[in-house]
């Protein structure tokens, strides 16, 4: 980068800032390549701005750096936009919270064998899937990121197994979310790096997995599912299922609570507005919360129309592993 465009970016930069500040911050910058002469810089500033004399104004040939009857741009915006998966039509096996490697093998296996049965036309994995426990901030017993990622892939491998060909959409949870997290708080220079992407750690591409953004909203055509956190506190309510229509007003489904529940709500216009969340897979007694909780293990079946209709299906699994 050449001196002019040095001090003509630090301008556009900095532009609501004195001449001297934006040449001391030049100094810090780039002072080697003006010889740290800050007066150099501060005249190289002033010049660009239009302040050097009538002379020098005259002889420059773009005015855009000039203040005088400059207005303000509406600054860039940080906001991310959304944009929802459209979930393809047919049937559909919803698993969600099965936290591996904390996961209950009788329920998983009850819900994969019921998939089956059923002949699903996919699988969608609805987040806290993978527990990542080693990277979480809350102390954990046990700490071995290798050797929890290498059990996860194995429920994964496991999964593709059992429904060879079958499209499996994947959308993260807030446990899946304390990997970029952790890459946030611990190495925040490989942000924005292949190496700290999840789909990158994991390889969901390879395995044929399609892995969404996280906090995207499934769409199964009217109904929007989440995997809760997106939402807060639903569970505080009194079920999950009621909690997230009062944060939605709308058709829903989630997880994210381990709790089967349905709720239903007449609006002013007479429609029948229900919303879901489904029973977790995993250990209902983990350490952070071994007695008292209101879990159980379950899963959904979301067949979708292709005219954007569609069918709940709320599964429960008992302890003996039979699906009611």
């Amino acid at each position: 980068m050449s001196k002019a465009d040095i001090v003509k970016a630090a301008i556009r930069r900095f532009h609501h800032l004195p001449a001297l500040t934006i040449s001391r911050y030049i100094l810090h910058s780039y002072g080697d390549q003006f010889d740290n002469d800050l007066e150099l810089i501060r005249s190289r500033v002033r010049y660009y701005l239009g302040k050097n004399g009538d002379h020098n104004r005259k002889e420059i040939a773009s005015k855009e750096l000039f203040r005088e009857g400059k207005k303000a741009k509406m600054p860039q915006t940080w906001r991310m936009i959304r944009k929802p998966y459209i979930l393809p039509p047919g049937l559909w096996l919803t698993l969600f919270d099965v936290h591996a490697p904390f996961h209950e093998p009788k329920p998983l296996d009850a819900a994969i064998r019921y998939g089956q049965a059923e002949k699903v036309d996919g699988i969608l994995l609805g987040g806290d899937i993978w527990d990542c426990a080693s990277v979480s901030h809350w102390p954990q017993t046990r700490r071995d990121f290798n050797k929890e990622t290498e059990l996860f892939l194995d429920f994964l491998n496991l999964l593709r197994g059992e429904f060879p060909g079958k499209k499996i959409v994947y959308k993260p949870g807030n446990h899946e979310y304390r990997l970029p997290r952790y890459f946030v708080s611990k190495a925040p220079e490989l942000i924005g790096s292949p190496l700290a992407a999840m789909e990158t750690v994991i390889g969901f591409e390879e395995m044929g997995i399609d892995f969404l953004d996280y906090f995207q909203i499934v769409q199964a055509g009217k109904l929007p599912i989440l995997h809760g956190h997106e939402v807060g506190r639903i569970d505080r309510s009194v079920n999950p299922a009621r909690g997230l229509f009062l944060r939605t007003k709308s058709f829903a489904a989630c997880g994210h609570c381990h709790t089967t529940s349905q709720h239903n709500e007449r609006n002013i216009k007479g429609e029948i507005l229900t919303t879901w969340s489904f029973g977790c897979l995993c250990d209902l007694s983990p350490e952070y919360s071994p007695y008292g909780n209101r879990w159980n293990w379950g899963f959904g079946m979301v067949n979708v129309q292709k005219n954007g209709d569609f069918e709940v299906v709320n599964r429960r699994i008992l302890p003996s592993g039979q699906v009611v």
